[in-house]
């Protein structure tokens, strides 16, 4: 789209601003929280997690407290400030370091069994550094380890619009989002702040080229995404019914536009160069 914004400094003063924002966005009980964590656990495998772009650490310490030997990192200096004070609050190890996930040659990492990328790819505009990331994660991916990566759907503004405030759709300056949806096409631009919105199609495709061979592909929030500020907060027997249906159908494809995020598992292809066109 030719967007000439550094939408990677915007992106960095978004999070430093408030850290606790994305922290808190995921307290108490949460779909996507819930789906993601039971589907790590069923792919996770044992030893350890490279979390890139993992914010303020949810998803770090909640696998640390389960043993995982984590690292983290992340383009906020404040989420990463953020994420070693609740690791300390909850008694758990991580380390801790602030990177572009474009370029990890600095840090002096490993290999690692796991590889989370649940936030770079979502504000990324090019597509040339969205392979930049992954090329990145591949090269410290243990040959039978396994990738985690989480894009937000094309689907993801309209779901916010039709849950929380429907009539606020006719003041959206991007309106041009659902041109990109009509045509099949991911789109990126200014919502929450500089992000992509990835068409679902295009996401088995992107990693194949990458040198990924696909385990599963998933809704993180299910079913429950055109509803979820309601179903959130209904007693736990509904929630728990909503919850259980959603992980049953969260791998169908007929049901990815019902969630605002999705995530990619995958395994490297054996043999694959390691740089993007190499």
């Amino acid at each position: 789209m030719g967007n000439k914004i550094d939408e990677n400094a915007i992106v960095k003063n978004y999070y430093d601003g408030n850290p606790e924002l994305e922290w808190e966005r995921l307290n108490g009980f949460h779909f996507e929280f819930e789906i993601t964590r039971q589907m790590l656990l069923r792919h996770l495998k044992k030893g350890s997690v490279l979390d890139i772009g993992g914010g303020p650490g949810r998803y770090s310490i909640y696998l640390a407290s389960l043993g995982y030997d984590v690292t983290l990192l992340d383009l906020s200096d404040g989420n990463i400030e953020l994420a070693k004070k609740k690791a300390r609050e909850f008694g758990v190890n991580i380390k801790a370091y602030s990177c572009d996930a474009r370029d990890l040659s600095g840090l002096n990492l490993g290999e690692y069994d796991n590889i989370l990328l649940m936030g770079p790819l979502y504000h990324l505009f090019q597509e040339t550094d969205r392979e930049k990331c992954v090329a990145e994660a591949r090269k410290h991916l243990k040959k039978d380890g396994h990738l985690f990566a989480s894009f937000i759907t094309i689907a993801a503004g309209l779901l916010y619009y039709l849950d929380v405030c429907p009539n606020e759709l006719i003041h959206e300056p991007a309106l041009e989002l659902f041109d990109y949806m009509e045509i099949d096409k991911s789109w990126s631009g200014t919502a929450f702040t500089e992000a992509t919105f990835i068409n679902n199609l295009e996401i088995t495709p992107f990693f194949h080229r990458l040198g990924f061979e696909k385990i599963t592909l998933f809704g993180q929030e299910g079913i429950a995404g055109p509803r979820l500020t309601a179903l959130e907060k209904a007693p736990e027997n509904v929630r728990n019914l909503y919850l259980d249906l959603s992980l049953r159908l969260c791998e169908n494809p007929q049901y990815f536009p019902y969630s605002p995020h999705l995530m990619y598992i995958g395994r490297p292809v054996p043999s694959f160069p390691l740089e993007p066109g190499s």
